[in-house]
Formats: structure tokens, sequence, C-alpha cells
């Protein structure tokens, strides 16, 4: 019932996957970052929320700043590390990411709401 309700909202989800093990898991994280930092640049975004991880909120810092270069001064894009219960919007990217991880009639459910989906 809740990505249904999700589905009627205005809002979509851009999907970032990459290919990993346990062992590669980081480093596939990363690659989606990078990218990500990239697109929002170019949509000329102005918050990136992620969900934090503690101790491992360092490397997507590093890996923003890497992506970022320059450019954070020069652009409006900001971003934060936070709870994601603190949040509403990492609920719906959660439900979604689930729901397309999950497959059949579950990523059916969610498909309306996938604006794109990028391999990396």
């Amino acid at each position: 019932m809740l990505i249904d309700r999700i589905a009627a909202l205005p809002v979509s989800a851009r999907l970032y996957l990459a290919e990993c093990t346990p062992k590669t898991e980081e480093a596939a994280r990363q690659r989606c970052i990078e990218h990500l930092a990239e697109d929002l640049l170019v949509l000329r975004a102005h918050r990136l929320v992620l969900d934090s991880r503690d101790h491992r909120d360092g490397h997507d810092r590093r890996t923003l700043q890497l992506a970022l270069g320059v450019r954070p001064s020069k652009t409006e894009l900001t971003y934060e590390h936070v709870d994601s219960t603190a949040e509403p919007l990492l609920w719906i990217s959660d439900a979604v990411a689930w729901c397309f991880g999950a497959g059949g009639d579950w990523r059916r459910r969610a498909n309306p709401l996938v604006a794109e989906v990028l391999t990396v």
C-alpha cells in the first residue's frame, strides 16, 4: 500500500546501479555518488541529502569533494548526511530502490516513480 501511495505523489527517483560484491560495495557506492554529483550540477540542484552511515560518511564527503573540485563555491549545491528517520524524502528513495531491487510486482508498482536507471 505504501508504494502505491508514494506513486500518487508528484515525485520521481533516479536510480544509480553498480555491480559489486561485499568487498567492493563501498567503491561501488562512491562511483554512484560521483555520477550523482555530476548529474546534480547539470540539473543545477541545490541540496543533496544522504542517509548517514556514521563513520563511513567520510567516504562520501571525500568523493563529493573530489567530484565537485573547485566548483562548490561556484554552485549552490550543498550536501549533508542525516539519519533517515529525520528526512521523510529519504523514505521515498529507499522505498523505490527496495521495490526496484525486489523485482516482480514490486518493481512494476515502483516503475512510475523511476525517472531513469543509470548503470555506472
